[in-house]
């Protein structure tokens, strides 16, 4: 006879009958908040098996609580999770939070940023009881209405990024984020080789890769971040075709949801993602903890 489920489990990967129970509570949640939580829904699916990222909470077998941990750095990780509604106010997500703080701890993570959709009542009530402060929004946008130009600068090539490109890649990232180089460790011929993820780049004629931006897909649905162009080349029209070639890209391969996330403050990338068709559907407000 098989014992229920019952209290927290530490999770190293997720088991398809664990993210199908994730799902369903993700939905729950959603609907009874009117939200749209991050989960991070790819990253989840594509967990290592030799890591604790995702912590559980069980009542007699059905899954009330949730807590995921989504590590970019070694030295930061973002947090955002869920409770069954009929099971808040018992300390479930207490229980989570303290596990994941332990888990951070125990790899010398010394920033931890809880994220908090902005209308989530009950997520922006737990934040209030905790020693955190106020880091920054972002806001989610969608690609509602495409408007992309009907011809490109020659002079710019798009293509997906290559190995030899992987320099790069890391070098846009860490300029365009405000990272150390040596911090920007998760691109290798195997992630490229990723058949979820597409890493595309901008190569300027004569010069070399100036921009790149990076993909996740899940079904008919992308999700774009990453977004980076070299300083000395901003401001002048790169950036936006680098986007457009890429929902182009997209629309090619059938993928019709489209979305992306940017600070509420970034009125440059903002005004360029209004340009193309994108319009904000929600927001998600980021709380800082340092372990």
């Amino acid at each position: 006879m098989t014992t229920a489920k019952q209290g927290m489990y530490r999770a190293q990967g997720l088991a398809q009958t664990e993210l199908a129970a994730i799902e369903q509570l993700a939905r729950l949640c959603n609907s009874y908040e009117g939200l749209d939580l991050k989960i991070n829904r790819e990253t989840l699916r594509s967990r290592p098996h030799n890591e604790i990222n995702d912590f559980l909470y069980y009542e007699q077998d059905v899954l009330v609580g949730f807590l995921g941990l989504f590590s970019f750095n070694p030295h930061e990780a973002e947090i955002s999770g869920m409770v069954h509604p009929e099971y808040r106010r018992r300390g479930i997500f207490t229980t989570l939070f303290q596990a994941a703080l332990e888990e951070c701890q125990r790899r010398n993570t010394t920033r931890i940023l809880l994220i908090v959709e902005h209308i989530s009542a009950s997520g922006q009530a737990f934040a209030r009881t905790l020693n955190v402060a106020y880091d920054h929004s972002e806001y989610k946008m969608v690609l509602e209405e495409p408007r992309l130009p009907s011809s490109f600068d020659e002079h710019l090539l798009f293509r997906e990024a290559q190995e030899e490109d992987i320099p790069a890649l890391t070098r846009i990232t860490a300029l365009a984020f405000d990272l150390p180089e040596a911090g920007v460790n998760w691109y290798s011929k195997e992630v490229l080789a990723n058949p979820a993820r597409l890493y595309y780049v901008g190569v300027l004629k004569n010069v070399d890769v100036i921009g790149k931006l990076d993909v996740s897909l899940v079904g008919d649905k992308a999700f774009i971040y990453g977004f980076g162009v070299l300083p000395e080349y901003r401001g002048r029209g790169y950036g936006r075709q680098l986007l457009a070639r890429t929902i182009q890209a997209l629309f090619a391969m059938r993928k019709t949801q489209i979305a992306l996330e940017v600070a509420t403050v970034n009125e440059n990338a903002l005004s360029l993602y209004r340009s193309c068709g994108f319009k904000e559907t929600g927001r998600y407000d980021y709380y800082v903890l340092s372990v």
